[in-house]
């Protein structure tokens, strides 16, 4: 192959795979939705709220007590339930919550907390794949095959 074929070949390679985020990742399955369930104690980032919208954990239902302490009590940032069926009726899942709408105020103990609750979309493993391998690597060949073109075709003036 003569040289400038080769620049171009190179040129059109590295531009194709550098450019994969146009085209990846292909979903080859579909999103699940998870329901999370997260406890915090208040702090300055909050939304403001007023001594109405704090509600004691005692009038919580027994299934939300449950879930309210089960979140507060976990090593990580609370659980999540993949079953709609294991959701807690009495509480709400938005995809971004608010104040009063997935984010209740709790006292318990003398502490205010954040207790979040949220529909979350988990895209598929595939998906996860695709964004965390395959795309870095193919821009990095891309690239790689792009510095190739310069030096093959500045090979002659060095």
């Amino acid at each position: 192959m003569s040289r400038p074929a080769t620049v171009l070949v190179l040129l059109a390679v590295g531009g194709l795979l550098m450019a994969n985020p146009l085209y990846l990742p292909v979903a080859t399955a579909e999103t699940t939705t998870v329901y999370a369930h997260a406890v915090q104690p208040v702090g300055p980032e909050t939304p403001s709220y007023g001594e109405s919208d704090v509600i004691d954990r005692s009038e919580l239902s027994a299934d939300a007590r449950e879930a309210f302490d089960r979140a507060r009590e976990s090593s990580e940032a609370g659980f999540t339930v993949e079953d709609s069926d294991e959701r807690i009726e009495s509480l709400s899942y938005p995809r971004a919550p608010t104040l009063g709408d997935g984010l209740l105020v709790v006292a318990h103990g003398g502490t205010h907390y954040e207790f979040w609750t949220r529909s979350v979309e988990r895209e598929p493993g595939s998906v996860v794949t695709q964004r965390v391998v395959v795309q870095p690597v193919g821009f990095l060949v891309g690239f790689l095959a792009v510095v190739a073109a310069v030096a093959v075709a500045a090979d002659d003036r060095l």
